[in-house]
């Protein structure tokens, strides 16, 4: 596949490699009855394979010059809607499969609104460091808010890996293909207070919750130390609580 100039502006490494592409559209598993939510058009390339098989696909690109390739790309499909907005502050979309190759510095608000919404199943393009938090549990050095997210909301599966080599311009880190299906949902005020929570990780629990009003006894672990159930419990206690 020849070499394109890409934008930078946000981060985006264009997926260049047509193997890599269709490892994700077999993963994906398309219906010709399904509608396909995609995060991050880039030049269309991975979209036009998406309306080949979908009923209909919503895809959304914040980078106008990006979007304006992509909707270039997509005038033979009638089945697209080609978005020039933020799809992350976007809220009741109606869509069953999520496919996405973001921008890495998207990923962690990908997930966040994934949370949010419901849907069948996604294939997400995420960096191998991201992968790892999603997976680490309580006490492991990786376990963030986001791992608290992901394993209250959604079952994860790493499909394959990805070679720097297979986007233009290269990435610094290499990447991974992971598969979600949703388990639960969660609202954006339990989000926010979850990351909330997370920025005195290392404080301990017990005295956090007092804090803020709230009577609990964790022991002596930390924040970082609780379970998913914990702290997905005192996140829902607090309630228009801002700061720590």
């Amino acid at each position: 596949m020849p070499r394109r100039r890409v934008t930078r502006a946000f981060g985006q490494h264009m997926l260049v490699d047509r193997r890599i592409l269709a490892r994700i559209i077999e993963a994906a598993g398309i219906g010709r009855e399904e509608t396909v939510c995609e995060a991050g058009a880039g030049q269309g390339v991975l979209t036009a394979e998406l309306c080949k098989r979908a009923r209909r696909v919503i895809s959304y690109e914040v980078d106008s010059k990006l979007y304006e390739k992509a909707r270039e790309q997509l005038l033979p499909f009638h089945n697209v809607e080609l978005v020039n907005a933020d799809l992350f502050k976007t809220s009741d979309l109606h869509f069953d499969v999520f496919v996405s190759n973001l921008p890495y510095s998207r990923v962690r608000d990908a997930f966040e609104w994934l949370a949010t919404q419901r849907f069948k199943r996604a294939v997400v393009m995420v960096q191998q460091e991201f992968a790892d938090k999603l997976a680490a549990g309580p006490g492991d050095y990786n376990y963030r808010a986001i791992s608290a997210l992901a394993t209250h909301c959604f079952a994860i599966e790493k499909l394959f890996g990805v070679g720097r080599q297979s986007f233009e311009p290269r990435p610094l880190i290499e990447s991974a293909m992971i598969k979600v299906n949703p388990t639960n949902t969660a609202t954006r005020e339990t989000i926010k207070s979850l990351n909330l929570l997370f920025s005195k990780r290392n404080k301990k629990a017990s005295s956090v919750a007092a804090k803020v009003g709230i009577s609990a006894d964790f022991g002596n672990k930390r924040i970082d130390q609780l379970s998913t159930g914990e702290v997905f419990k005192l996140a829902g206690s607090m309630k228009n609580i801002r700061s720590i």
